[in-house]
């Protein structure tokens, strides 16, 4: 049996290795199976890192975005609360020009109704001169009747003079028509007395006329006097409707963040100049806060 056994092992033994070798075969074939599934394993867990930094970076990003989405929430939320505030200064203000604008409206209403009663007064005191000034004209004239009637007494006077000389002249050469010209000269005489008078009274109404003409001139001094006051309380008037800063134009428009008032051509040389700040205050303004107002009418 042994022998046998001994003789029989010689031939199962192909069989073995032929076994052996297939399953190595099948072992190396499973191993090289097992090292590509560990290879594509691999390659999948790469893949799965990457993809997972990738998440993880997305994830970041999204997490910065949501603080910066909150922050410029935050950031909207605050704006939102000044503009609410800055919209309930702008109403006050916008109420307190409201009314500032209705007692500008009502001044310039009083204004208006001072400027006809200044207009009438004018009228009155123009019409007034104009009467004085025919009166002083009508005086005037008087005035140079008197004066040439005065110069033609005087003459008369002086021919007069003149011609008593000439009769007393002949009375001493005629002595004998002594009596006769003794009585022509007490004539001449008389007759000069007379023209003296007539011209010692031309020479008093002169004198009054003169008088008169200077009380007429005081008065229309006196009136001239309240004809440049008048003026001037007109000029004060306008001028306080004029722009401070130009002098040249009407106020038409008012900076809201503290009402004082200007033109609009002044205002909008400013703000080009990037020179935001009140010109009366300092205060800074924006375009935004000028707004438009209406103190004269369209043909003022």
């Amino acid at each position: 049996r042994a022998g046998g056994a001994g003789g029989e092992a010689p031939e199962g033994a192909p069989a073995a290795e032929d076994d052996l070798a297939k399953q190595a075969a099948k072992s190396e074939g499973a191993r090289a199976r097992l090292a590509a599934e560990l290879e594509a394993a691999k390659g999948e867990h790469a893949e799965v890192l990457a993809e997972v930094e990738l998440i993880a970076q997305h994830f970041e990003e999204g997490q910065e975005q949501v603080a910066s989405l909150q922050r410029q929430r935050d950031q909207q939320e605050e704006l939102c609360r000044q503009l609410v505030a800055d919209r309930a200064k702008h109403s006050h203000a916008a109420g307190a020009l409201k009314e500032e604008r209705t007692a500008i409206q009502d001044k310039l209403a009083a204004a208006e109704k001072l400027a006809e009663a200044a207009r009438e007064s004018m009228g009155q005191v123009e019409a007034h001169n104009a009467a004085m000034q025919a009166e002083l004209t009508r005086r005037s004239d008087e005035l140079r009747a008197l004066s040439a009637q005065l110069e033609r007494l005087r003459k008369e006077h002086a021919e007069l003079e003149q011609h008593a000389a000439a009769k007393l002249a002949k009375a001493e050469e005629a002595a004998a028509a002594q009596a006769r010209a003794v009585e022509e000269a007490s004539q001449a005489q008389a007759t000069a007395l007379d023209w003296r008078e007539r011209a010692e009274r031309a020479a008093d109404q002169l004198t009054e006329a003169r008088r008169r003409t200077q009380r007429l001139q005081e008065r229309l001094e006196t009136g001239g006097g309240g004809d440049s006051m008048l003026h001037e309380e007109i000029g004060l008037l306008r001028s306080k409707l004029k722009c401070p800063l130009c002098p040249l134009k009407h106020k038409d428009v008012a900076i809201t963040t503290c009402g004082h008032t200007f033109c609009r051509e002044c205002v909008d040389k400013r703000l080009n100049l990037r020179d935001r700040k009140c010109p009366t205050c300092m205060r800074t303004f924006s375009r935004d806060s000028v707004v438009q107002i209406y103190l004269t009418s369209s043909g003022s």
